[in-house]
């Protein structure tokens, strides 16, 4: 391409005639004049000494005369908003505009040294150094501004990172060096991470299965009903299964012979309590201090009497240990409130005890002071027939007869449900019914919100339609592609067309991520940027086509790039032509000679902060790059208009198709409600039929909108605005004074939606797998008490992965981005 003539040096001018803005290698635009507008009529972009017109232009004045802070945008913000402001204009925005130097002094350098200069180790250092330093003021700026809440949360980073140093200390860095290859800081640093978060979700699960089942193996033991009849007819001497007897309740079994011989059982002690024949362990009948008259610890004592053989040795203690079971006695409450209790039972903590033995000492032996005591006797009277756990434990003398009731006085347990059951099954019932009262809360809402105020709010009006004469607000398309081929790209452009909305008021920007080769069959050798500039009519095809400089996303020499601005438009298969503009981004030139693959590709966030960081410094009246300027000389010949009018941005994904109702209506919900700052529509599969794994993802996306962006419609708080079709509102002016207040392009967005510092796996996570869902969070975060909507009845379609491997990568991108901006909203 022959280079185009140096541009002439003019002057700043501004006017309020419908003069024309003219510059070298620009044809002249008129411009009709507007009464609330970043830059009025005539002033030229090409004339600000800051922005010259080609790359290869010195930029001398680069960081001198900074603009001020117009004087419509000071009308909307307070004084410390202005501080903020000033200080970003004044500090961060001056090491900007060297890096716009720079950037321009690469990409337009011929010689091969000059970019090896600036990709060496030793400039790497020193751009870091500065980067820091801008970086450490624009802190410092934020800090002390009222935008402070919106910070990135680095307060609470030193305590993740010695967390995640703490719970990795096993694995020192040198063998993560040597064996894992992670040999920088913050490879090291992101696996320390990412063992952290696996630990975490890991604890999570672990203790949500412990609250669902491993509280009912823990507290809840279950009761088998086994009662002594029972037990005398399947386990007695006859029995051909198991032999049982009873001791204090619990159930023994003397199926072993040898057992039954060493403990003295004869046959007419299978099947029956055989309390008398045994002494209580010394563990137990050790807490008890109270016996009857001539009976100590090792008296064989029970409630069926004495018997003259009493094993109390060390031996016959092991033996029971040794052949008890977890099988106890069972009574029923019918056996504890029936009136003629002749066994005095009375229940304790689930225990059944009786109280005849200790009565019928009291009438023989009278020996009141040295037994239970003559002053609890009556007392003890009044437990008969009840269930005596909470009296017990209201009365400390009761308490420590406790230890006395279960040496000398059990029989067994009570039936029905433990306490333990009982606790685990109340909060097994109470998370039930509390998940279920939320999801039907949620169903209530979603249904409300899409039957009801949906309809109302996204009615069209007639004048939103073709050709209509009253005020239409202008709409700004960006559609960014990757790699489609021309049926994709094709189908995207006609639905953006065709759309029911008057195309003298919508603009396409279509950005092309590099020069991919598209994919599909039929499309080899073709890339994608080769497809869109067969699309695109050329404004001027005489115009020579200049890849001009800007500030990428990326690390090293992938900081700087280069993008072609290529005005026109575009004409559906139905003959509706719409302007457009084709951003193609090219690479560096060192890219460019070198037959670099994928030359130019940055990423979407990427495409999205070229539209973005134009519109915001047309908006605030701030620096342009050549790229900007050429953006704006171009949005303004075809669309008439200056580029800060533009109201609403609708991001397009290039492989989503939209219906023809789907922009009016997002605009309708603009209208109406002026505290929107962002919806989306329904989006659909296009191809649902192509195979099982599209099949499986309807319902989901269906479920997705229809009740959980429904849902969170009905607060104004949508979590994820998608890529594929999300409209945002630019800007928001005030009905009474006119004055502006940034939304979309607000100095806070732009500068946490650009950030490129991702040392932590957290922030990878944030702005490398869901560009879309962040750009999300850092709105609800920058103007919490505006709304971001979900319109039902603006549809879209867009094609989803039929292959299982994709969807799972998909799907692992998703649910990463997903958990870590919930956290950086909560936190």
């Amino acid at each position: 391409r022959p280079p185009p003539a140096k541009p002439a040096k003019l002057v700043k001018q501004r006017t309020t005639s419908n003069a024309p803005i003219s510059g070298p290698l620009h044809t002249p635009i008129t411009v009709a004049p507007t009464k609330h507008t970043a830059i009025q009529p005539g002033s030229g972009w090409s004339q600000r000494p800051h922005a010259p017109t080609h790359p290869n232009a010195p930029a001398t004045n680069a960081i001198a005369a900074i603009p001020s802070i117009p004087e419509r945008i000071r009308d909307t913000v307070s004084r410390a908003s202005l501080k903020y402001l000033d200080s970003r204009t004044t500090e961060a925005l001056k090491h900007d505009a060297a890096r716009q130097h720079t950037a321009m002094s690469l990409l337009s350098s011929s010689d091969q040294a000059s970019e090896t200069k600036y990709a060496s180790p030793s400039y790497m250092r020193k751009r870091r150094a500065g980067s820091a330093a801008a970086a450490a003021a624009h802190k410092r700026a934020l800090m002390t501004s009222p935008y402070k809440r919106y910070h990135d949360g680095s307060w609470i980073r030193p305590y993740w990172r010695a967390f995640s140093l703490i719970v990795t200390l096993w694995m020192p860095n040198v063998v993560l060096n040597k064996l894992l290859k992670k040999e920088t800081a913050e490879t090291r640093q992101a696996w320390r991470e990412k063992i952290a978060l696996c630990l975490i979700i890991v604890l999570i699960t672990a203790l949500t299965a412990l609250i669902s089942f491993g509280l009912s193996s823990m507290f809840c033991h279950p009761v088998e009903p086994i009662s002594l009849q029972l037990l005398s007819e399947k386990h007695g001497a006859n029995s051909t299964t198991q032999r049982l007897t009873v001791v204090r309740g619990r159930i023994y079994n003397v199926s072993n012979r040898s057992d039954a011989a060493r403990l003295n059982l004869t046959p007419a002690n299978y099947g029956h309590d055989s309390s008398r024949m045994f002494a209580p362990f010394p563990e137990e009948s050790r807490k008890c201090s109270r016996w009857p008259k001539g009976k100590s610890s090792r008296n064989c004592y029970s409630v069926f009497g004495e018997s003259p053989q009493c094993a109390s040795s060390e031996e016959a203690w092991n033996t029971l240990k040794r052949i008890r079971t977890n099988k106890w006695v069972v009574y029923q409450w019918n056996d504890v409130l029936r009136k003629d209790n002749v066994d005095k039972l009375f229940v304790y903590n689930e225990h059944v005890f009786s109280l005849k033995p200790y009565l019928a000492s009291i009438g023989t032996e009278g020996d009141f002071d040295e037994y239970f005591g003559r002053d609890l006797t009556e007392t003890l009277r009044g437990l008969v027939g009840t269930d005596a756990t909470i009296a017990v434990s209201r009365d400390e003398r009761l308490q420590r007869l406790v230890p006395c009731w279960e040496s000398q006085l059990r029989l067994g347990r009570i039936e029905g449900s433990t306490v333990g059951c009982v606790i685990t099954s109340s909060i097994t019932i109470s998370v039930t019914v509390i998940l279920n009262v939320m999801i039907l809360i949620k169903l209530i809402c979603a249904v409300l919100f899409d039957w009801a105020f949906s309809i109302q709010l996204t009615k069209i009006t007639k004048h939103f339609t073709r050709g209509s004469s009253k005020r239409v607000p202008h709409v700004l398309i960006t559609i960014t592609c990757y790699d489609e081929n021309e049926d994709t790209l094709r189908a995207t452009l006609d639905s953006v067309a065709m759309t029911n909305y008057a195309s003298s008021r919508k603009i396409m920007f279509i950005i092309a991520d590099g020069e991919v080769e598209a994919s599909g069959e039929g499309e080899e050798g073709r890339t994608t940027p080769q497809i869109l500039r067969s699309l695109v009519v050329r404004a001027n095809p005489l115009e020579p086509i200049i890849a001009l400089p800007y500030i990428a996303i990326g690390e090293g020499p992938r900081e700087f790039n280069a993008a072609e601005v290529i005005p026109g438009s575009y004409i559906s298969l139905n003959g509706i032509h719409v302007p457009c503009i084709l951003i193609v981004k090219v690479g560096t030139k060192r890219e460019r000679d070198s037959d670099f693959p994928k030359a130019g590709n940055r990423g979407k966030r990427d495409s999205q902060l070229i539209i973005l960081q134009w519109l915001r410094n047309v908006l605030m009246n701030d620096h342009l790059t050549p790229l900007e300027f050429e953006l704006c000389r171009s949005a303004t010949q075809l669309t008439k208009i200056n580029p800060d009018q533009f109201e609403y941005l609708l991001m397009v994904d290039a492989d989503t198709s939209i219906d023809t109702e789907c922009i009016p209506r997002l605009v309708a919900a603009m209208e109406r409600d002026p505290g929107i700052m962002g919806l989306c529509g329904e989006t659909r599969i296009a191809n649902k039929r192509d195979s099982w794994v599209t099949r499986i993802q309807v319902y989901e996306y269906y479920i997705s909108h229809h009740l959980s962006k429904a849902f969170e419609s009905l607060w104004g708080g949508v979590t994820c605005l998608p890529g594929c079709c999300s409209m945002y509102r630019v800007f928001s002016r005030k009905t009474t004074t006119g004055s502006i207040v940034p939304l979309l392009v607000a100095p806070e967005v732009i500068a946490a939606y650009s950030s490129n510092d991702t040392y932590t796996l957290h922030q990878k996570n944030l702005l490398l797998l869901g560009e879309d869902r962040y750009l999300t969070t850092v709105l609800l975060r920058a103007f919490p008490k505006r709304k971001l909507i979900y319109v039902p009845r603006a549809i879209c379609r867009t094609t989803v992965p039929d292959k299982f491997s994709v969807l799972v990568s998909q799907r692992r991108r998703w649910i990463n981005s997903t958990i870590h901006n919930l956290l950086e909203l909560i936190l």
